[in-house]
């Protein structure tokens, strides 16, 4: 007989209902949770498990000079990662890490040890000391290709190209001034991890290649501006000066070829470098001219017609007296004419010249000129310097700024200004970037020819031409002279203004010369300031040696215009390029070789340790380094007799050799025979004639 159910069994089983009913509208309300609420949080999560995107960094543009030759380049380097849960040996590979890297095992190990899938290790590791790293197959191990900064001429032109951080992104200079146009876009990678943390491309998600920057390429010629480098530091040593300046621009079309500051600074090493070596004096830098601005006030008296160049006026035996100020020439003068008192630099002589000048008529020349205000170059940190209303000036001020006083301007402004002195009366913007192209080769933008007015008559040129060159040959700067070449300039000697004083302060000079040859039809002016010289402080014992030093080396040089350069080129073009045009790359530095099969479009692998090129295997877009180190490299100096000095200088690496020149025209001589070892870094000595 079957018994009842109590009613405390009845009770027992409403409980379990209620609980599974409860229990089932919990759970709803949790899935509706997160299938529904916070779906989009948790598909996050998802997301970030599984998936991981990774940055594919783009190549920053290239600089190049009129010639196509590389001065500022992105390299391949390697950022090192790794994934902790999937490396099969973490001792080994902390330990190879360590070894080649540099850093602490333990470093390596911490990092190792993390419960992340993606962690740095190292960045921006140079190719050439990944080495061995590259071969590392474990699993959990993450090789990225990058790019990193490279300046392969070092300190030159330094200050006009500027340089990167870390990033690769401008700082100063160029790479600053044209960041936009030298940024390439980064591409992207989207990496998938499965259940077994086998990692994989994600097929569903497109790969993103990065677009190369833009190139930039200047007027700027590696050959004059390695020259112009050479000589401007030998003439710092010689003069023992603060700090100097060197210009060389193309009067005829105001393209700047070389603007050099010494001293300077490595690119490639930014950091622990004084800014003021950073810093691109050339347009950044004012001063008071001195002497030199005598040309400008002669040109306004010439052309208004106030003097002929034989008049005479008397110096006054070496001093004048203006209100109350004492003015004095360096040697006591009495008549001199309007041609001697150029040639010997009087400055009694010229103020009594600029006595016609009405000051209004004299600002507006100067004006014209383009003092007081920026040339329009568009270099970063250029200043105008300062020329004062005429409303403003005082009793002495018409005759302190004939002579260079009460006055200031920058290196590049005196410069661009003395272009048009020479080559007709037309004034110029100076100009420094010739354009700038894209990665295949074409021109995005190219910057024309720019005349912003004409200030004199070619009449009045020709006269300025004559009385420069008669300063050269029998006046204060025969220390210019050139060897078979006419030429003509004038120097400048500027006692620099305290203002803290209000006064000259005694022996702190600036010394310059500008110059420009060859006399007929002048192709370059080349203008040379050093900055409170120790020695020689006289504008031509100074500035006009160094002045004819570069211009002795370069005046026959052939420029090509820049527009008649083969484009980059592309294609099955570079391919076919390849195999044939590559040299025996055997002792390189191993930069050196990295950088011509970069250009070529070479996929490099380096094999061995060293800093220096054994042997290089190529295989249609492969290249293979063997590296050794140096004492087991066999590098000589090539024969470089009968080359012309641009071709010369192309043959030789710049960074383990020290050329000094004499004479110009083709190498005869090399002080070093050919086939010499090289070992450190040698001074050669290159005979031209």
């Amino acid at each position: 007989m079957t018994q009842p159910k109590s009613p405390f069994h009845r009770g027992r089983f409403g409980l379990v209902a209620l609980f599974l009913v409860g229990f089932w509208f919990v759970l709803q309300l949790t899935l509706f949770r997160f299938q529904v609420l916070e779906h989009d949080r948790f598909s996050q999560y998802a997301y970030k498990q599984y998936y991981k995107k990774i940055p594919l960094k783009a190549r920053r543009g290239t600089i190049y000079d009129r010639d196509g030759d590389k001065l500022a380049t992105s390299v391949m380097y390697y950022d090192f990662a790794a994934d902790p849960l999937r490396v099969e040996n973490r001792s080994a590979l902390a330990r190879q890490l360590a070894a080649r890297l540099g850093r602490q095992e333990s470093y390596y190990r911490r990092r190792l040890a993390m419960k992340n899938h993606f962690v740095y290790l190292d960045r921006r590791v140079p190719l050439e000391t990944a080495g061995s790293l590259l071969k590392i197959s474990d699993k959990g191990f993450i090789k990225i290709k990058s790019f990193g900064r490279y300046y392969p001429f070092g300190t030159y032109a330094a200050q006009l190209l500027g340089f990167t951080d870390p990033d690769n992104r401008g700082l100063a200079g160029l790479e600053l001034q044209y960041k936009e146009a030298l940024t390439g876009r980064d591409g992207q990678a989207q990496l998938q991890y499965n259940a077994r943390r086998f990692v994989s491309y994600n097929i569903d998600e497109p790969l993103i290649k990065p677009r190369p920057g833009n190139d930039l390429v200047l007027t700027i010629d590696k050959d004059i501006q390695t020259i112009v480098e050479n000589a401007l530091d030998e003439g710092l040593r010689r003069t023992r000066a603060r700090s100097g300046v060197a210009i060389v621009l193309d009067p005829n079309n105001g393209q700047i070829l070389a603007m050099a500051n010494a001293p300077g600074f490595d690119p490639n090493r930014p950091g622990g470098s004084d800014e003021f070596h950073k810093r691109n004096r050339a347009v950044t830098d004012a001063f008071e001219p001195g002497s030199t601005m005598k040309m400008f006030t002669s040109a306004a008296i010439l052309q208004e017609r106030l003097h002929k160049p034989q008049d005479i006026v008397f110096c006054r035996n070496g001093k004048l007296e203006i209100h109350n100020h004492v003015i004095r020439d360096t040697k006591k003068h009495g008549w001199l004419s309007f041609r001697k008192v150029i040639e010997k630099s009087s400055n009694i002589g010229m103020i009594e010249l600029a006595n016609k000048l009405a000051p209004n008529t004299f600002f507006r020349y100067l004006r014209s000129f383009g003092f007081g205000q920026k040339t329009g170059s568009g270099l970063l940190g250029e200043t105008s310097g300062s020329l004062a209303q005429p409303g403003t000036w005082s009793g002495l001020s018409k005759a302190s700024i004939s002579i260079g006083q009460e006055v200031s301007v920058t290196a590049l402004q005196i410069t661009s200004a003395f272009a048009a002195l020479v080559n007709g009366g037309h004034l110029y913007r100076p100009f420094v970037v010739a354009g700038i192209r894209g990665p295949g080769g074409e021109w995005v933008e190219k910057t024309e020819t720019e005349e912003i007015r004409q200030v004199i008559s070619a009449e009045v040129s020709e006269l300025l031409k004559d009385f420069m060159r008669g300063v050269i040959k029998r006046g204060t700067g025969t220390k210019a002279a050139l060897r078979n070449v006419e030429a003509g300039g004038k120097t400048g000697t500027a006692q620099k203004f305290n203002r803290k004083t209000k006064r000259y302060d005694p022996g702190r000079y600036v010394a310059s010369f500008i110059g420009f040859a060859p006399y007929d039809r002048p192709r370059y002016i080349c203008a040379v300031f050093f900055d409170e010289p120790k020695k020689h402080y006289y504008g031509g014992d100074a500035a006009g040696p160094v002045f004819a030093r570069i211009l002795n080396q370069i005046i026959h040089f052939d420029l090509k215009n820049i527009d008649q350069k083969r484009p980059v080129e592309t294609g099955d073009v570079v391919l076919a390029r390849k195999v044939n045009t590559l040299p025996d790359m055997n002792g390189w530095p191993l930069q050196a070789a990295l950088e011509l099969l970069e250009q070529h479009d070479y996929d490099v692998e380096i094999e061995g340790g060293g800093s220096l090129v054994k042997t290089v295997s190529l295989d249609d877009e492969e290249a293979r380094i063997m590296a050794v180190k140096a004492e087991a490299a066999m590098e000589r100096l090539p024969d470089l007799r009968n080359l012309t000095l641009r071709q010369a200088l192309s043959r030789l690496d710049l960074s383990r050799v020290k050329v000094i020149l004499q004479g110009s025209g083709r190498v005869y001589k090399q002080s070093l025979a050919p086939g010499t070892r090289i070992q450190g870094r040698m001074a050669l000595k290159l005979f031209l004639k």
